[in-house]
C-alpha cells in the first residue's frame, strides 16, 4: 500500500487559499446568476403548488382561459418559491449558492470514484466545476448536473466488478430507481440523461492478447427497465416520463440561444478538443474503454447541437483525464493555478456591484396593477411579470402552448407569427384586447408600436432588453 504523503506548510497554506478562493468564486456566481430569467416562472409555479398542495392542469398564468399543462419541474418550483418567500431576491442567492455547493460535492464523489485519491479528486473536481460556471443558477441544471455526477460515480463502482452479490444488484437496483424518480420530479425533460448514462455501459469490450470478445450487459438493460418504469412514480405520471416527446417541434422558430450550437470562440470547442486528444491518447495506450468511448462520442454529439447540453462534456473530461495522469504529475501546481483563477473572480463581485441596476422593478412598476391592464408578452417579456400576479400572453415555455401538450387550446403558431413578424399585428391585438405590451427591444413588435401614433412607449429595461407600451387612449369630451 502506498504510504500517503504529508502536506507541507505550503501546501496547507494553498489548500486554505483554494478554499478561500472557492468562497469568493460562489459568493460571485450567486450574485451573478440569481435571480435567472427563468427563476421568475419557477416561483409564480411554486407559489401556486405551495399554497394549493397540488400541481396545477390548467396554464393559470396566460390570458387565454383554459390551456392544458404540465409542471415538469415541480420541486425546482416549489424550492424556488420557498427561498424567495423567506428571503425575496436575496433568497434566491442564497439558494444559488447552496444548488452550486451540492454540485462541487458531487463532482467531488465522481472525481474521487474515478482517480481514487483525496487530493487528485479535489484538484480535478475544482477545475471542472469551474468549467460549469454557466449552468449554476437556481434553475434546475445544478441539481440535474449533480445526480448525473452520482449516477455515472454509482455506475463506475458497480460495472467495475465483473460478479455481483444478491444485495449488491438490489442495492444497485434500488438506487437506479431512486435516480430516475428524483429527475423525474426535479426536471422531467431531463429524463433522458440517466438512461443515456447506462447506455454507455451495455456493450462490453473485452481486448485478450490473442482476440477481442463483444458481449453485452444485461445488467444495463434491466436498470434502464426499472429507472423508466420508476420514472412514472410522479404528480404526472407517464405524462413526466413523456415530457420531452411532447416537447417535440415546440421550440422553432425562436432562436433559443441554448437550442443552437455553441459558438466557436467559448470554451466548449476547447474543451471538445482536449476530449478527442484524449481518445486518441487513451486508444493508443490501449486504455480505452468501451464505455468511455461511448460517453464522450455522446456527449461531444449533443454538445455540437445544443449549448445547453455543453456541461455534458465535463463527464468524459474527467474519465478520460485519468488515463493521462497530468493531474496526479502536476496536481501541486495545478492547485496553485486555481487558487488564482478562484481569487480572482472577486472580480464577479465587483461586476455585480458595478452593474446592478434597479432597472427590472422600475420596470414591474411602470405598468399598472395586474387588475388594470390586458399586457401583451414575448418570449423574453413574460416570466418577469409573473412573479407579480399579471395573466401574460406568451413567456420562455413553448412546449406548454404547442399542440402535444395544449391541444386544441394551443397557440405557439400564432406566437410565431407574433415573434417573426408575419401576422397583421392590428387585427392581433384588437382580438385579445392588450392595452399594456412589454416586447423584446429590437423585435418586430417593437418596431410595429414603436411606428404607431396610437401607441406610447413608457420605459425601456435596458438590462434585460425589454421595453413596455402602452396603447393611447381617446378621450372623450363631457
Amino acid at each position: 500500500m502506498e504510504k500517503k504523503k504529508s502536506l507541507t506548510l505550503t501546501d496547507k497554506i494553498s489548500y486554505v487559499l483554494l478554499a478561500a478562493g472557492v468562497i469568493i468564486f460562489l459568493t460571485g456566481e450567486g450574485l451573478i446568476r440569481n435571480p435567472d430569467h427563468d427563476s421568475f416562472f419557477l416561483i409564480d409555479l411554486g407559489r401556486y403548488i405551495v399554497n394549493n398542495r397540488a400541481l396545477p392542469t390548467k396554464a393559470y398564468w396566460l390570458i387565454t382561459d383554459d390551456v392544458p399543462t404540465i409542471v415538469q419541474q415541480w420541486m425546482c418550483d416549489a424550492s424556488n418559491y420557498i427561498a424567495y418567500y423567506l428571503g425575496g431576491y436575496t433568497g434566491l442567492v442564497i439558494l444559488g449558492i447552496l444548488f452550486d455547493v451540492i454540485l462541487l460535492g458531487c463532482m467531488f464523489i465522481y472525481c474521487k470514484e474515478l482517480f481514487k485519491n483525496c487530493r487528485t479528486a479535489l484538484v480535478s473536481a475544482v477545475f471542472l466545476w469551474l468549467l460549469l460556471g454557466e449552468f449554476t443558477s437556481t434553475r434546475p441544471f445544478s441539481i440535474t448536473i449533480s445526480i448525473s455526477l452520482l449516477e455515472l460515480a454509482l455506475l463506475h463502482r458497480y460495472f467495475s466488478k465483473e460478479e455481483h452479490t444478491r444485495e449488491e444488484t438490489l442495492k444497485f437496483f434500488l438506487l437506479i430507481a431512486a435516480i430516475f424518480i428524483f429527475q423525474v420530479n426535479w426536471q422531467a425533460s431531463n429524463i433522458l440523461f440517466p438512461v443515456f448514462w447506462l447506455l454507455c455501459y451495455i456493450p462490453v469490450i473485452k481486448e485478450d492478447r490473442m482476440s477481442i470478445r463483444f458481449g453485452i450487459n444485461l445488467q444495463a438493460i434491466a436498470a434502464i427497465g426499472i429507472g423508466l418504469v420508476s420514472s412514472m412514480l410522479s404528480p404526472n405520471g407517464i405524462h413526466g416520463t413523456l415530457y420531452l416527446f411532447y416537447s417535440r417541434g415546440s421550440l422553432e422558430g425562436f432562436n433559443i440561444y441554448e437550442c443552437q450550437p455553441p459558438k466557436l470562440w467559448s470554451v466548449y470547442p476547447v474543451i471538445i478538443a482536449m476530449i478527442v486528444a484524449l481518445l486518441v491518447y487513451a486508444a493508443v495506450k490501449h486504455k480505452l474503454t468501451a464505455a468511455q468511448f461511448l460517453l464522450a462520442a455522446g456527449c461531444v454529439f449533443m454538445s455540437v447541437l445544443f449549448q445547453r447540453c455543453c456541461w455534458t462534456l465535463v463527464l468524459p473530461l474527467a474519465q478520460l483525464m485519468v488515463n493521462f495522469k497530468l493531474i496526479e504529475k502536476k496536481e501541486r501546481w495545478i492547485r496553485w493555478g486555481l487558487v488564482a483563477v478562484c481569487i480572482l473572480s472577486v472580480n464577479l463581485i465587483f461586476k455585480y456591484k458595478n452593474e446592478k441596476t434597479d432597472d427590472l422593478q422600475k420596470m414591474l412598476d411602470s405598468v399598472p396593477p395586474p387588475d388594470q391592464v390586458t399586457l401583451y408578452t414575448d418570449f423574453n417579456s413574460g416570466p418577469y411579470f409573473l412573479i407579480d400576479g399579471y395573466k401574460i400572453y406568451f413567456d420562455a415555455r413553448p412546449e406548454l402552448y404547442h399542440t402535444h401538450i395544449a391541444g386544441e387550446k394551443a397557440f405557439t403558431k400564432e406566437a410565431l407569427a407574433v415573434w417573426t413578424g408575419d401576422i397583421d399585428y392590428a387585427e392581433f391585438i384588437e382580438k385579445y384586447g392588450f392595452d399594456w405590451f412589454a416586447v423584446s427591444s429590437g423585435s418586430h413588435m417593437d418596431d410595429y408600436l414603436y411606428g404607431e401614433p396610437d401607441y406610447e412607449q413608457v420605459f425601456e429595461n435596458e438590462d434585460d432588453g425589454i421595453v413596455i407600451y402602452r396603447r393611447i387612449q381617446e378621450q372623450t369630451n363631457p
